[in-house]
């Protein structure tokens, strides 16, 4: 009796270790159909004891596998990068591990993304001195041109057109020169409330165009930050602009700051028409927009600069509604 008491002490207390483990185990019959799952790994699908007979460990990894990466859609259709490893057993049974990589996965495509913008930076750095300094040469001619007119000659505002649309490319060309090398850094203490009440007021005339109220929820004290105000601002300028002309029937942008433990918060929400499925993985790729007359680095170029800051953008969005959430550290230099 003893004995046999100790043994089940035993199972007991091997059952209760399995339980508190991180990581999901599952043990699975020869024929892929699984008998036990500890919290981690239900959890991980999304599933509840009951549901456990449904559960076949061959749709996830193949019989003769013994390790896989793939991702699962959970039963609340979340996705979830994870790692199975398998391992037979003695009794014909076989024992799965199962682990969230999903940060890892994150991790991954954060790198991916950064190498991306770099070599696309290097790239458009290029093309735009070739484009710069012929239409530098245009640009002098016009206005030599110019001078050489009578005033009056209708000719002058051919003449003052082109000159016109040569600064435009100018500024086009000044925002490629932005997002293929960023200027470095200018930290100092700063107000992030006054920053983002600057951006506010950089955007009003545009918003009021649009038929967009701007809602501002900011804590009544200084959210002092240590940061480059001017790049900040430029970056929430972007997402105010952007969400600003995602109502083209107008609607309410709202801003909210809030503290987060070493860190805070920016979230800016509009009342648009929603980023579509098929494009919200290019969000913040360069050159990638979905206006007429838009060159696609806005994003590119807000995401390069919080990334500098380390801090992280993201966004979610759905019919009628885009939320973008900007992270920051109180002090990035204690990040790295």
């Amino acid at each position: 009796m003893r004995i046999g008491y100790m043994g089940s002490m035993v199972a007991d207390v091997l059952r209760e270790i399995l339980e508190m483990m991180p990581t999901g185990i599952m043990l699975a019959e020869d024929d892929g159909s699984v008998v036990f799952a500890n919290k981690a790994a239900l959890e991980y699908l999304g599933i509840g004891v009951s549901n456990l007979r449904e559960i076949n460990v061959d749709g996830f990894i193949e019989r003769d596998a013994t390790r896989k990466e793939t991702v699962i859609r959970t039963r609340g259709n979340d996705r979830l990068a994870i790692r199975l490893n398998k391992m037979p057993l003695r009794n014909g049974q076989s024992v799965v591990f199962l682990a969230d990589i999903s940060e890892i996965h994150q991790l991954q495509n954060e790198i991916l993304k950064m190498d991306k913008l770099a070599s696309v930076g290097e790239l458009t750095s290029g093309i735009a001195h070739e484009i710069r300094n012929p239409l530098a040469g245009i640009k002098t001619t016009a206005q030599a041109l110019n001078e050489e007119l009578e005033v009056g000659d209708h000719r002058r505002a051919y003449v003052s057109r082109i000159i016109t649309e040569i600064d435009r490319l100018n500024r086009l060309l000044l925002g490629f020169f932005d997002f293929a090398r960023p200027r470095e850094l200018s930290i100092a203490t700063c107000d992030l409330s006054k920053i983002i009440e600057n951006a506010v007021y950089m955007v009003r005339d545009t918003a009021r165009e649009n038929h967009v109220q701007i809602i501002e929820f900011l804590p009544p004290k200084k959210t002092g930050i240590k940061a480059d105000a001017h790049m900040i601002q430029q970056v929430l300028m972007n997402v105010f602009i952007n969400a600003i002309q995602a109502m083209e029937l107008g609607g309410n942008m709202e801003v909210h700051l809030s503290e987060r433990g070493d860190g805070v918060e920016i979230m800016v929400s509009d009342t648009g028409k929603g980023i579509p499925d098929h494009v919200k993985g290019r969000i913040f790729d360069p050159f990638f927009t979905t206006k007429p007359k838009g060159i696609g680095l806005g994003l590119s170029i807000s995401y390069r600069i919080i990334k500098l800051h380390s801090g992280s953008i993201t966004f979610a969005s759905s019919p009628g509604s885009t939320t973008f959430t900007i992270t920051l550290p109180r002090d990035p230099g204690k990040v790295r």
